[in-house]
């Protein structure tokens, strides 16, 4: 009798520590044992998911917004006129002397300049955007056999960066115009195509010469 009390201690005495108190059979202790085994590992696998939060997900504070966000409006904005002067046809040769507009139907006798004033977004120095530039243009000729019509296209690419906050990037002429013209009545439009995050933004405008013969 007195080994098998000795034997049942030696197997149950280590057990009896998992348990609160020593009051339980060999049974009940395992089971607390199994349950206390779980509990860590359990927690240890729930702690990831919480560290696995993305960094990039945490909000900006009040002074980082302050400073970050008159970027993001300037870059939002993308390339576009310096004001509401900043595109369209002047009176000129090789400067804006008088500003017509856009579309200005024919023009009286005279020379005059398409031209851009850009806001460009201050994106770092060096940084440059990109412009396309675009003419279409339709002649009409009239001669002792009849009319005849032609057209013609022209195209241009400009790099352009920030210019400072007085004043725009200028491409000034980006197209010159002579009034009247020779070889025949002139019908053209521009388009200037600015890069934009959302899409490129263009804008137009028209013009009109008459026949120089």
């Amino acid at each position: 009798m007195m080994t098998r009390s000795l034997f049942v201690l030696f197997v149950t005495a280590p057990l009896v520590g998992c348990l609160p108190s020593g009051d339980c059979g060999e049974a009940d202790c395992a089971a607390f044992c199994a349950q206390a085994a779980a509990a860590p590992a359990a927690a240890t696998t729930e702690q990831p998911a919480a560290a696995a939060q993305p960094a990039g997900t945490a909000k900006l504070s009040v002074f980082e917004a302050d400073i970050v966000a008159p970027i993001l409006e300037d870059v939002r904005g993308g390339v576009r006129a310096f004001d509401g002067e900043g595109i369209g046809i002047c009176r000129g040769k090789r400067t804006c002397d008088e500003y017509l507009g856009n579309d200005v139907g024919e023009l009286p006798p005279g020379d005059y300049v398409v031209k851009a004033e850009l806001r460009v977004p201050n994106t770092g120095e060096g940084h440059a955007w990109s412009i396309d530039f675009a003419t279409e243009c339709e002649t009409v000729r009239t001669t002792e056999r009849g009319e005849s019509r032609s057209s013609s296209q022209n195209s241009r690419n400009y790099e352009v960066r920030y210019a400072g906050e007085q004043r725009g990037y200028r491409l000034l002429p980006l197209q010159t115009i002579t009034s009247p013209s020779n070889g025949g009545a002139r019908n053209c439009k521009y388009t200037i195509t600015a890069a934009h995050p959302d899409g490129d933004k263009v804008y137009t405008g028209s013009w009109a010469t008459p026949d120089a013969g």
